[in-house]
């Protein structure tokens, strides 16, 4: 009966945060294109869809928490660089909401550790997913970079201004950098500066190479020079780093490989000697020091990960 109750209570929390996000991505999507616009003491706060009242003040105080330790901003950041429709305030709700609601389902019909790993998994799958096309996104534009300048050298060679000339790339490339091409135009439509605006398209995306581009083109403004030239310069450096990212990816593949077999093979021979005899498992968990040595097993295997990870992180 009780499980019952959960899996009800599940369901409407997800017709909830399901309505709740969908009828708020659009405004989600206005107020990121009106940030920077706006005048503190001008903002107002809006109800974001048809969700209850108990739900916003759950909303309200999830975020008003995840601002004061200073996780709100960087959320948003993330979730606007993986360009989601879903706003931070939003995700610190109902991650924590729905792990709740899965550690009480599972813990019920499979018991609590069974439901803190559940809980675990429903609480860092967003994450990951954000994380995953954030990085996905970045890398996917840096590719597209040394094309779009291309193309907007040789729409300068052809007689197009500069901004004339972003507009006949944006109608040429594909996203994302379609879609920060347009988001610029629309900043510089509301008053702003090309270069501001493609500055700010830099910092939001954490693109070192856009920042250098946007420098290059401020640079020529001031001391003038071929703009045409210099971006067909650039986008020849940042080709022959990729060129050089890729020779590296080769070079330690084998590297990368072997730090996945290595972090994934305690846990799977623990996970083979589990199946083949428990009894060997179980006397790990029936005293305390062979707790404390799964847990430091654990934790080793984790910092090793990162450890092998970092040497395999070469900076070009």
């Amino acid at each position: 009966m009780i499980a019952i109750i959960i899996v009800v209570v599940l369901a409407m929390l997800a017709i909830v945060a399901t309505v709740g996000i969908l009828f708020g991505s659009r405004q989600a999507n206005v107020e990121r294109q009106l940030a920077g616009y706006q005048k503190p003491d001008d903002v107002a706060t809006v109800p974001t869809g048809p969700e209850t009242a108990i739900v916003q003040r759950g909303v309200d105080l999830a975020s008003g928490i995840a601002e004061r330790a200073g996780l709100l901003q960087r959320i948003d950041r993330s979730l606007e660089q993986a360009d989601l429709p879903v706003r931070g305030a939003e995700l610190v709700f109902y991650v924590p909401v729905a792990a709740l609601m899965v550690f009480l389902l599972v813990a019920v019909l499979a018991g609590p550790i069974a439901g803190l790993v559940g809980a675990g998994v429903v609480a860092a799958l967003p994450y990951l997913y954000i994380s995953n096309r954030q990085r996905n996104r970045a890398r996917q534009f840096e590719r597209q970079l040394p094309e779009t300048l291309t193309l907007l050298a040789s729409s300068l060679r052809a007689g197009f201004s500069l901004m004339q000339g972003l507009e006949t790339v944006a109608q040429e490339i594909g996203p994302p950098m379609r879609r920060e091409l347009q988001r610029v135009f629309t900043e510089v439509r509301l008053g702003r500066g090309v270069e501001d605006a493609l500055g700010d398209a830099a910092d939001r995306l954490g693109s070192r190479d856009l920042a250098w581009s946007v420098m290059a083109i401020k640079i020529q403004r001031d001391v003038g020079g071929n703009l045409a030239t210099l971006l067909d310069t650039v986008a020849d450096t940042m080709q022959k780093r990729e060129r050089i990212r890729a020779e590296i990816n080769v070079l330690t593949a084998e590297g990368r490989a072997s730090a996945v077999i290595l972090s994934l093979m305690p846990p799977l021979a623990a996970l083979g000697i589990w199946v083949l005899q428990p009894k060997y498992v179980q006397g790990l968990f029936d005293h305390t020091i062979g707790v404390v040595a799964v847990c430091a097993a654990v934790v080793l295997n984790i910092i090793g990960w990162f450890w092998l990870q970092r040497i395999m992180d070469i900076e070009v």
